[in-house]
């Protein structure tokens, strides 16, 4: 009787494991789970190379390859850890297995482009030098290895070319200096970046950027292009292997390719505006010279004004404005030496009496009033540049002009009204060339702006937005893949401190990282574990940045499941069932 029991007792149990749920087994992590996953393992790697503790880099990067085994980056980052340990031999063997599953970027071609070469003459223009992110360039000019690197490829893609470099002096006689060398085409290249990078996001990388214009003797407009390369994980050179790659891409441009093939147009040299084109910048030398010219000639200084307005015409002759205020200062000159005749001189005098009548008194002082505007335009315009953790004052924020609004449901727009609490308005900021600096938006008829939204890339689309209390900055929007903020930093302390900043990895709307600071050092962390759009894992840090108490949400039902306490980075304990 009791073995027949056990019998039927077994045979129950038999079929209960056979119908147990399969639920039983973990869900899949999402896909993009496993994304982040192997991107923190790469971040947190980096992060301890910096601190000097390769072995725990190691194990970090071990953890990322058994997620997925497959992943280039780590087993390249991998190799340049274990040649930092001495192991070259498995560090070699890391660096084959990367180069099989993501093969090194083809080498730089070594022959000629295949364009037309005879005559053609390649310049190689300097820097802007208002442009304070090129100071380490200007500072280098003409001598520093980027340049030297160019030359040689322009050697090899271009042979027969002439290549020269512009110094200041030829920049400004541009038009003539072109014509004394009789070019049937020109190609000028401008270096705007050449850097190398390491950063726990992006690990090593090299940029290089050129602004390229060509055209042919002749030709009524130029073709430009502005192009920008980065490389991740470079080797030595890495400044030379950007700029060289970001040429190929120029030399690659159909307009580019089509302008230096084009043959020269009888109509005769280059023209102003296609050397204004060639030679960027020049448009704001010219504004120098009028500006220069209009003060001299307020002064009486008509001869001193004259030859300003001539360097302005040396520029290009072309320019209405230039030859406007050239045709008025040599007519004024002439008035002035027939008058010094007049009154007994030899004529040679062309100082003019700086008194005035009425109606030139009032004339000079509209004048000045509009110089004053723009001279506080200009302020405006370097406030916006310098802004740290304060908006501009209002008195310089009323000088900039009015902007529409390009498209008000976007997220600049829909964020300043819900700040404002009501309609906006808009005034922008521009550089002297007319590039856009920035945009504020102010509720109706106020002189205090809710938010500043900028272009940080160049892209012509906003990706950075800083919200104000008061005049300080409070919190600050990032969105550098697209037009939805994947990043967002809250401040304290009148701006002058991250409270914390949220990392929304998929631009959903929900953060999956918060990373809290106290003081400017990072004290708790929450983040998205499992990638279901929750918050389930909590740090609390240490003085050292380790973890001391992490507590984990496990069923998603907003209460903590488990809690792990450390010391020192090791597991003391552990409590399990704390939200039953």
């Amino acid at each position: 009787m009791m073995r027949a029991m056990r019998r039927a007792a077994l045979a129950l149990l038999g079929c209960l494991l056979v119908a147990a749920p399969a639920a039983a087994a973990p869900p899949a992590p999402p896909p993009h789970a496993s994304e982040r996953s192997l991107r923190r393992s790469l971040e947190d790697a980096r992060a301890l190379v910096r601190e000097g503790r390769l072995e725990h880099a190691e194990l970090a990067l071990r953890r990322g390859l058994e997620v997925d085994p497959r992943h280039a980056r780590l087993h390249r980052t991998l190799a340049d850890v274990l040649d930092a340990l001495g192991r070259t031999q498995e560090a070699a063997q890391e660096r084959e297995r990367a180069d099989a599953l993501e093969p090194p970027a083809a080498p730089l071609p070594e022959g000629p482009t295949g364009l037309p070469t005879e005559g053609l003459l390649v310049v190689v223009v300097p820097p802007e030098p208002d442009a304070s992110h090129l100071e380490s360039l200007l500072n280098r000019w003409p001598d520093g290895p980027e340049l030297a690197a160019l030359e040689q490829r322009l050697g090899v893609r271009l042979p027969g070319a002439r290549v020269l470099r512009a110094d200041v002096e030829s920049v400004l006689a541009a038009q003539a200096w072109l014509a004394e060398r009789g070019a049937r085409g020109v190609l000028t290249l401008r270096i705007d970046r050449a850097f190398c990078g390491d950063s726990i996001k992006d690990g090593r990388f090299a940029v290089g950027q050129l602004r390229a214009a060509a055209a042919p003797a002749g030709a009524a407009a130029a073709a430009t292009e502005l192009v920008r390369e980065t490389v991740f994980d470079p080797g030595p050179g890495c400044e030379a292997l950007a700029l060289a790659r970001a040429l190929e891409r120029v030399l690659a441009s159909a307009a580019l390719r089509s302008a230096l093939a084009a043959p020269p147009d009888a109509r005769g040299p280059f023209r102003g505006p296609v050397v204004r084109e060639l030679f960027p910048g020049l448009d704001r030398r010219i504004e120098a010279q009028l500006r220069s010219g209009e003060a001299l000639l307020a002064a009486g200084e008509v001869e001193a004004a004259t030859a300003a307005f001539r360097r302005a015409a040396a520029i290009d002759a072309e320019d209405p404005a230039t030859r406007a205020y050239l045709h008025e200062a040599e007519a004024t000159l002439a008035m002035a030496r027939e008058l010094s005749k007049r009154q007994g001189g030899t004529g040679g005098d062309s100082r003019l009496d700086p008194r005035l009548s009425p109606e030139q008194l009032a004339a000079a002082e509209a004048h000045l009033r509009d110089e004053q505007h723009r001279r506080q335009q200009l302020l405006a315009a370097l406030a916006v540049l310098d802004e740290d953790v304060r908006a501009p004052e209002p008195t310089l924020l009323a000088e900039l002009q009015a902007s529409e609004i390009p498209d008000a449901s976007a997220f600049g727009p829909s964020l300043a009204r819900r700040r404002a609490g009501g309609e906006v308005e808009a005034r922008a900021a521009f550089a002297p060339d007319g590039a856009l600096l920035a945009r504020y938006y102010f509720p109706v008829g106020s002189d205090q702006p809710v938010l500043r939204e900028d272009d940080s890339n160049g892209d012509h689309h906003p990706d950075r937005w800083i919200a104000y209390d008061g005049l300080a900055r409070s919190e600050v929007w990032e969105a550098p893949g697209g037009d939805r903020p994947t990043l967002r930093i809250v401040f304290t302390d009148a701006g002058a401190h991250v409270a914390r900043v949220e990392v929304d990895d998929d631009a959903d709307g929900r953060p999956s990282r918060i990373l809290h600071y106290q003081a400017g050092e990072l004290v708790a962390e929450s983040r998205d574990a499992d990638g279901d759009g929750r918050l389930d894992t909590f740090d609390r840090l240490d003085t050292e940045g380790r973890v001391a108490v992490r507590e984990e949400d496990l069923d998603g039902d907003g209460t903590v499941d488990v809690r792990s306490t450390y010391r020192e980075g090791r597991l003391v304990r552990r409590e399990e069932g704390l939200g039953h």
